[in-house]
């Protein structure tokens, strides 16, 4: 038997929305803002992606960590990419979170060659990511499933192997 039942219903109503935050988590609105390179390794370009994360959600929400796959053009996939940018993002805001991919040398000729004549490069990701949604309760949802495409202009991934392979041709 309850010894305090007023103390139990008072706490339903937080009970109820604690469960429901992580489902009622509307998805981040997501664009390649820009990318950067940051360096030059012996597997490729170190590039970091810049996306501009929009949330919608009326609370913040911390992006904690992310393991995903992408993938370039017709089927050249990176990966896998495991990250945790512990980075949170503010209620109603758009938000810059660098994601750190390493493009291996021989992967560049063949995106380029493939999208000649084209503006931009398809790439899908896939893969899950762990957030937190609210700072106040710290409600944390795993593996909340990420499956999502866009492009990245073709002029960016030029311009970034220009700048690290002098490339004697223009494409």
């Amino acid at each position: 038997m309850l010894r305090n039942p007023r103390r139990w219903a008072a706490a339903l109503p937080l009970l109820a929305v604690l469960t429901a935050a992580p489902a009622c988590v509307q998805q981040p609105v997501v664009t390649v803002h820009h990318a950067e390179l940051r360096g030059i390794s012996t597997y490729g370009l170190g590039v970091a992606i810049i996306l501009q994360i929009h949330n919608e959600n009326a609370y913040d929400v911390q992006i904690r960590s992310v393991h995903c796959n992408v993938t370039f053009g017709r089927g050249y996939t990176l990966g896998p990419i495991d990250f945790a940018p512990n980075q949170w993002l503010p209620a109603n805001q758009s938000t810059l979170v660098a994601v750190p991919v390493s493009v291996p040398f021989q992967l560049i000729p063949a995106l380029i060659s493939e999208t000649a004549g084209a503006f931009a490069i398809p790439y899908h990701v896939k893969g899950a990511a762990d957030v937190t949604a609210t700072r106040t309760f710290g409600i944390q949802r795993d593996n909340y499933p990420i499956d999502e495409g866009g492009s990245i202009p073709r002029q960016t991934v030029i311009d970034s192997a220009r700048s690290a392979i002098p490339l004697p041709f223009s494409f």
